[in-house]
């Protein structure tokens, strides 16, 4: 599937940041709302409710001192009871039960209040029992039960009617939950105001991100004209912006240079067989035209493998086969291998060390040639390359590679492992720029390192850095 397919199936996710901040901003507000106006609303009925058992405690102890005077003064009594019907909050009843239950005396009215087997138990602290019931005509009553102090023992049953303080509380329920509602409503217009003017410079941002084009990389961010959030977010994208512009010149470097190295055997070739078939040859001219054509043929493929190396190497489609490999020998090896060449040139070349490393053989083998052709091409007769192992600090290995031949200018040191680069001095007039880059690439698919230093006159230092067993790539 491609990439394209996949942004056309793929559903975005329809809730904005605006939305999801507007819906955390009103549901904070609703959930403080709501715990706001529940304390308030238990505070005002806890504060009622004692003001009621305060009173209906009160009016148990007038009963109880009209109870204890002997002779019981009845008509006392019946006064007191009966007060309660000119209260202008609310009025209470009373009913004076005997032991047995049968009513002694009552206020007026009380025969429409509950059943005395509807009060509460009587307990010893009368306030812990009342409870509050809604009559069948609508209104609301807070009842009471407590016992006299006198001897035979009556049992005293109090019934306050508050009507009017319920119809406060659900008038005040009504309120909050008006007041809730439009508090909910001018929370979901702030949220979207203060949502909307907080992503302003995210919008901005974003705009300018859209204009930007592969000629424009280097119209970047300013990360101080932002909030801290998006501190980071600037800054990440220009260090972004700087890699892909970095990327774009490596491209287009990349681009000219591999044009200009194919150009060039094709040109040869074209120009040879247009010599060749400008008139008729021999076999034998037939012959070098074609030998001739075979070595740029060759420097053809050289390049192509090279690249395809170096691209597969990139995306790490390499698979490393590493093992525990003797440093010594690999190094002995190495120079056998090129050994002709060194006498030829008038070289000498010097092993010593001990150590073992974990890398791919056949890679390491393609390393340690390149670095050791390159030394040997630009090190004069009567020189020397010397290659060394030792185990580092770390565990890994370190493998030196050094010569004293005409030495890199300092200027082109940092250039060494860009592909085609090449130094304009005579180290640098054979080959195609490549064989650093391969070094490069392999060292970094081992999780190594390399780095050279060099000093005109004096020659130059390359060192690979091979990390243990648990720091390489594929192992």
């Amino acid at each position: 599937m491609s990439l394209k397919n996949v942004n056309h199936d793929a559903s975005p996710n329809p809730w904005s940041i605006t939305i999801r901040l507007t819906g955390l901003y009103i549901g904070s507000a609703a959930l403080i709302l709501l715990f706001i106006g529940f304390y308030l609303y238990q505070s005002l009925a806890s504060t009622l409710a004692q003001d009621n058992r305060q009173f209906l405690l009160k009016e148990v102890q007038l009963l109880r001192s009209v109870l204890q005077e002997q002779p019981p003064n009845l008509k006392r009594l019946a006064e007191e009871q009966s007060e309660g019907l000119d209260l202008p909050t609310g009025e209470y009843y009373s009913r004076i039960l005997d032991k047995s239950g049968h009513s002694l005396s009552e206020t007026p009215g009380m025969e429409a209040l509950p059943a005395a087997s509807q009060f509460p138990v009587l307990s010893a602290l009368p306030e812990t029992n009342p409870i509050v019931q809604k009559l069948a005509d609508g209104r609301t009553f807070m009842l009471m039960t407590a016992s006299s102090k006198t001897t035979p023992q009556k049992i005293l049953q109090i019934g306050l009617d508050i009507s009017h303080e319920a119809a406060l509380l659900a008038a005040y329920r009504s309120n909050l939950g008006w007041a809730l509602l439009v508090g909910l409503l001018l929370s979901g217009m702030a949220a979207i105001f203060v949502a909307r003017r907080g992503l302003s410079q995210l919008a901005e941002m974003t705009h300018h991100i859209e204009g930007i084009t592969a000629a424009q990389l280097h119209e970047q961010l300013d990360p101080a004209s932002y909030p801290k959030e998006l501190f980071s977010l600037a800054s990440a994208f220009n260090a972004m912006l700087w890699r892909l512009s970095k990327s774009f010149a490596q491209l287009t470097q990349f681009s000219a240079d591999l044009a200009h190295e194919l150009r060039t055997p094709i040109n040869n070739l074209m120009g040879e067989s247009e010599v060749a078939l400008s008139r008729p040859r021999s076999p034998d001219e037939y012959r070098q035209i074609l030998e001739s054509g075979l070595e740029e043929y060759g420097r053809l493929s050289q390049i192509i493998e090279t690249l395809l190396f170096l691209a597969r190497a990139e995306n790490t489609e390499i698979t490393l086969h590493t093992a525990r490999l003797n440093g010594r020998a690999e190094l002995e090896a190495a120079c056998s291998y090129l050994e002709a060449v060194a006498e030829e040139n008038g070289v000498r070349l010097i092993c010593h060390g001990q150590g073992f490393l974990y890398a791919d053989a056949q890679l390491l083998k393609r390393v340690l040639s390149n670095l050791l052709l390159n030394a040997l091409q630009h090190t004069p007769s009567g020189g020397e390359i010397r290659l060394s192992i030792q185990t580092s600090h770390e565990n890994g290995a370190v493998i030196r590679i050094e010569d004293n031949g005409t030495g890199i200018p300092s200027e082109h040191l940092p250039h060494l492992f860009d592909r085609f680069y090449r130094v304009t001095s005579a180290r640098s007039e054979e080959g195609t720029g490549l064989g650093l880059a391969i070094v490069n690439s392999i060292m970094e698919l081992h999780g190594g390192a390399v780095v050279i230093a060099s000093e005109l006159g004096r020659g130059t230092w390359v060192t690979l850095q091979f990390p243990a067993p648990d720091g390489i790539i594929g192992v």
